[in-house]
């Protein structure tokens, strides 16, 4: 492989030896990129500041024995609140452990980035509850990633939705199902099914008009996140630690 200059977002570091730090890269034009970071976390390390998690800098990387090495990074946007605020903190967390799992190594993949970068924006410096910004980027990552839970029409026979007085979510049928493909399960609300709708039709840098109800990003979280455990479940240690600061108890199955 080339050496290699590119900017990109920290989606995970994990600290190696006394001083130094691997880090997984996601950029748009070559996926995730993981590369080490040598005396990185030595207070006089110029390295320090751009590998930090969650930061989108420009770095430049050379190969060595079957490796990629930092020699030098320049910090673009530290997205420094977020290390500020734990609930924010543990959306975008999850938000990188989807990354993480659904982004090829060494595939070109603009949409998830500017989905990630424009969502760890408004979860930054946007109003916007953390619950509502994860909940977007749970749907839209599903969507861009090839995942798209079945939010219009029944996950298993194909009818219209919009006729059937009682719906449910089944994660491991696909999504949405009317009542006669499933007469039990979790029960989901037709307001939840066209929130989701709507959030598939805004462009990314129009995420920060998503807010909803408590009540209504509860019910949609509680259906998207098993749902993408179902797909990814190695997010399951983000998910869980988001789940215990946004998310309230699930209903009971009906």
């Amino acid at each position: 492989m080339a050496d290699l200059t590119c900017r990109g977002m920290v989606i995970r570091t994990v600290d190696y030896r006394d001083n130094d730090r691997i880090l997984t890269l996601f950029t748009a034009e070559q996926g995730r990129v993981d590369a080490k970071a040598r005396s990185c976390r030595k207070a006089t390390s110029p390295l320090l500041a751009c590998t930090q998690p969650f930061v989108y800098g420009e770095y430049q990387l050379f190969y060595h024995k079957n490796k990629y090495i930092i020699d030098q990074g320049e910090v673009l946007e530290s997205f420094y609140p977020l290390r500020e605020d734990v609930a924010r903190f543990a959306a975008a967390s999850l938000c990188a452990s989807l990354c993480l799992e659904g982004v090829q190594a060494e595939e070109r993949n603009e949409d998830i980035f500017s989905l990630l970068y424009y969502t760890l924006t408004f979860l930054t410096y946007g109003e916007n509850d953390p619950g509502d910004m994860a909940a977007c980027f749970l749907l839209r990552f599903l969507d861009r990633a090839g995942f798209r839970p079945a939010i219009t029409h029944c996950a298993v026979c194909g009818r219209d939705l919009r006729e059937d007085p009682i719906l449910r979510f089944l994660p491991d049928r696909g999504g949405a199902v009317c009542a006669a493909c499933s007469p039990v399960g979790r029960r989901v609300s037709k307001t939840a099914l066209e929130a989701m709708r709507r959030m598939l039709l805004l462009d990314d840098d129009q995420l920060g008009r998503v807010k909803m109800k408590p009540e209504l990003r509860g019910e949609i979280l509680s259906h998207l996140i098993p749902y993408s455990k179902g797909y990814l479940p190695g997010i399951e240690k983000a998910a869980a630690l988001f789940t215990s600061l946004n998310l309230p108890a699930p209903a009971e199955t009906e």
